[in-house]
């Protein structure tokens, strides 16, 4: 592993951090200025633009590149209100999807609502999970008007010799709640960096390359019969996490979170 690499990576995790904070401080005050829908649509599309910089500025350092089939950038492409469901091998797998896929949100944890550099961008541009409910109603409401949303069932990374992969049912619920599709990604990094314990600076000595592939669909369900804020069931959710695991994950055991 190279200094140069490693001093490469660095200046990209200073210049993201630099860049949230930037965004948070000078660009959402002036989106205030514009109502409602207008303001999170151009802050998504700021967040987006950003993202797709940091990775055309990794291809052209040779620090990663990322690498999708013309038929599946195709695909990505052309979704809309849909529920997109990938695995969590990196630290910047947000940044990957959502540099590929068209107007997008993800679901952010509550503590990326705290953090100093990128606070506002994050309750901006994301869906904050710090209260179900909310996160439910928002979730259906983006996905109505036809913004996808990301999410990552694993809720944090896991190693990639893992055998057992733990999902959470997050995904499903918002699908079935909202009765729109799911969508399966398989992001796969070769070799490996940013992984669950690995070091910032472990970056290899050759280009990094992410893949995306499309695992395939699993189509929207009626909604349920039920009152407007409750929950979809414990036993619809339950199925079709086990299907999205068998898309993202078909050689590992699969357990089921919460």
């Amino acid at each position: 592993m190279s200094a140069l690499r490693s001093a490469l990576s660095a200046l990209f995790f200073i210049c993201f951090g630099l860049g949230g904070l930037l965004l948070g401080t000078i660009l959402v005050p002036v989106l205030l200025l514009f109502g409602g829908k207008a303001k999170t649509r151009a802050l998504r599309t700021a967040v987006r633009t950003c993202y797709r910089l940091f990775v055309g500025a990794a291809r052209a350092t040779g620090l990663f590149r990322v690498v999708v089939a013309p038929e599946v950038r195709e695909r990505l492409a052309s979704l809309r209100g849909c529920v997109v469901a990938a695995n969590h091998p990196t630290l910047i797998d947000v940044i990957i999807l959502l540099a590929v896929l068209p107007d997008s949100t993800a679901i952010a944890k509550s503590a990326a609502g705290r953090n100093f550099f990128y606070s506002f961008v994050v309750k901006g541009a994301f869906i904050v999970n710090d209260n179900p409910e909310k996160l439910l109603q928002t979730a259906e409401k983006l996905l109505a008007e036809g913004v996808n949303v990301a999410i990552f069932p694993e809720g944090t990374r896991t190693p990639q010799n893992a055998r057992q992969r733990k999902l959470h049912r997050g995904a499903a619920q918002i699908a079935l709640h909202a009765g729109v599709p799911v969508r399966c990604v398989r992001i796969a990094c070769d070799p490996p960096v940013l992984a669950k314990g690995q070091p910032w600076w472990d970056v290899a000595d050759r280009t990094i390359e992410f893949s995306l592939d499309d695992c395939g669909e699993i189509p929207a369900e009626r909604k349920e019969a039920r009152p407007s804020r409750s929950r979809p069931s414990r036993a619809a959710a339950i199925s079709m996490t086990e299907r999205i695991h068998e898309m993202l994950f078909p050689s590992s055991v699969q357990s089921i979170g919460k």
